[in-house]
């Protein structure tokens, strides 16, 4: 079985597109020469661009103007022409159905969500392995290399040294970066907490704290804020914190976190970033399910409390209605945590930090 040219769909949001990056690995490991195009969700390109096993990142703004019938049947006429003989649907709706149907590919892969707890574990399936299942079908039994692909590019870095010199950035000095957001409600810790926190670290010797955030146009909103004013109220806690919320590129937030010596977040888009750039992370969890969203790898310590029965519940609004998974997450812990993570880094980074871009 040989495959010339590939097709993936997978809309959602970073986190979901990231997560999928090792199925590109594992086609492009076992068909060598294959060509991949993706199809992605509105504004989520930049998850892939840069990626070198990508040939094209295609955008269908399915909740937007592509949802129209004079704007979606040409995006399918288009796929008719590129003479696909692979569609992996990663993402399985009406719309990925009739995209997978009008490439024409006499091979067509939809995935089906697992969510079953496996009784030798007691774990549901991470959703890097639920993803790459579907791969066996083509005859790849393995994905030995777990890790997600997000692509930071010398230009992102060259202009987040500008932004950073121009803050009065110390290269001594420890960077906490904090995302105190998540597009979720029942994924968040209170904002006081991460004022808290946030002024704690800004007070220490030698430590810079900075807050980041999407631009207003994404319109994820916690506490009555959306994520510039979340920022900029964390920020407030204290002069000495850096606000850089909606100010960064999503390429340049990834070499922000490739900078970082620990990043504090909950359970959202950038916390898979940071995974795939390998920065420390702190990761705050509640209803949502480390095991299966949580980041990979010895970088992270995930808080999660599970005395709670509940806990995690992996839905979209609170039964209790009081979000007690992440109000049980108290200040101390998470300094603890933090604490600790920022040391580990400093001693895994001695002697190979990565140098400001000139």
């Amino acid at each position: 079985m040989q495959f010339r040219r590939a097709l993936i769909i997978r809309f959602g949001g970073m986190g979901d597109i990231l997560l999928a990056t090792p199925c590109i690995r594992a086609l492009a490991d076992a068909f060598p020469g294959i060509e991949i195009d993706f199809v992605v969700g509105g504004g989520m390109s930049e998850s892939l661009t840069g990626n070198p096993l990508v040939r094209r990142v295609l955008v269908f703004d399915k909740r937007g103007v592509d949802s129209r019938l004079d704007h979606f049947a040409p995006f399918l006429w288009r796929l008719s022409r590129e003479k696909y003989d692979l569609v992996v649907n990663l993402h399985p709706s009406a719309k990925s159905f009739l995209m997978a149907w009008a490439t024409g590919a006499k091979t067509r892969v939809t995935f089906s969500k697992q969510m079953g707890v496996d009784p030798s574990t007691g774990r549901v399936a991470h959703a890097i392995d639920d993803f790459t299942k579907e791969l066996r079908a083509l005859g790849i039994a393995e994905v030995p290399d777990r890790h997600m692909d997000f692509v930071v590019p010398d230009a992102a870095r060259e202009s987040l040294s500008v932004k950073l010199r121009a803050l009065g950035w110390r290269e001594d000095a420890q960077l906490l970066v904090i995302n105190p957001a998540a597009s979720r409600p029942i994924n968040r810790w209170p904002l006081d907490r991460f004022q808290a926190l946030a002024a704690h670290f800004a007070a220490m010797p030698n430590c810079l704290v900075m807050v980041t955030g999407a631009p207003r146009s994404f319109l994820t909103v916690m506490d009555g804020l959306d994520e510039v004013s979340l920022a900029a109220a964390v920020a407030g806690a204290d002069a000495r914190i850096v606000d850089l919320a909606g100010k960064l590129t999503v390429k340049e937030l990834g070499a922000l976190l490739e900078r970082a010596n620990t990043f504090l977040t909950c359970d959202t888009g950038p916390m898979h970033i940071g995974s795939a750039v390998g920065a420390p992370m702190v990761v705050l969890s509640g209803a949502a399910d480390p095991d299966r969203t949580g980041p990979v790898g010895e970088d992270a310590t995930v808080l999660i409390d599970r005395t709670l029965s509940c806990v995690p519940c992996r839905d979209r609004t609170c039964a209790r209605g009081d979000v007690m998974c992440m109000q049980n997450l108290s200040v101390e812990n998470v300094i603890a945590a933090v604490t600790e993570r920022l040391a580990w880094s400093v001693r895994r980074n001695r002697g190979r930090r990565l140098p400001m871009v000139s």
